[in-house]
């Protein structure tokens, strides 16, 4: 059952064209993995790390997702958690795990100017692991909407750097 956050409610600042965000949106909720069938869609803004206490490094990595679609999210921790809806156009946090970790190959091109949207979704109940452990169903989905930019050094078809040795 969802409940009304008393988080305050994202602010949307959007930047001129053609500049990125250089950290986290700091109130955004976390992606509900723990409702079946609840959807994240939405472009990956980038990957971040924040403190994290259970994690043996005292770090951990997540991802960042401005959402297209609307989808549940907790915020707060543990048993006090509330659980709301974020709106297309807010930004969610997506835990860095087995499921998600393919997504960081893509921040470099990110970098380099290029988008990709994502849909992930909870496919169903936990899946059982050795040892007692246990691992989302969580299916994660990619596509690209815009490609990087090339690099102003980035040799053309003939190993030249510069356009005019190319002839």
């Amino acid at each position: 059952m969802a409940t009304k956050s008393t988080v305050p409610a994202q602010t949307t600042v959007r930047a001129p064209e053609g500049f990125r965000r250089v950290g986290s949106v700091a109130n955004a909720g976390w992606f509900n993995m723990k409702k079946v069938g609840n959807t994240v869609q939405g472009v990956l803004e980038g990957m971040f790390q924040r403190k994290d206490e259970l994690n043996p490094k005292g770090q951990s990595k997540f991802f960042q997702i401005r959402l297209l679609a609307d989808c549940e999210v907790r915020l707060g921790r543990g048993e006090d958690a509330q659980i709301t809806m974020a709106k297309a156009g807010e930004y969610v946090n997506l835990n860095y795990g087995p499921k998600t970790k393919d997504l960081e190959q893509l921040i470099g091109q990110i970098l380099q100017g290029a988008e990709f949207e994502i849909y992930g979704t909870v496919a169903g109940d936990k899946i059982k692991l050795t040892g007692g452990r246990t691992m989302h169903n969580f299916e994660v989905f990619t596509k690209m909407t815009v490609a990087p930019k090339a690099l102003d050094d980035e040799p053309d078809f003939d190993g030249s750097t510069d356009a005019t040795d190319a002839a």
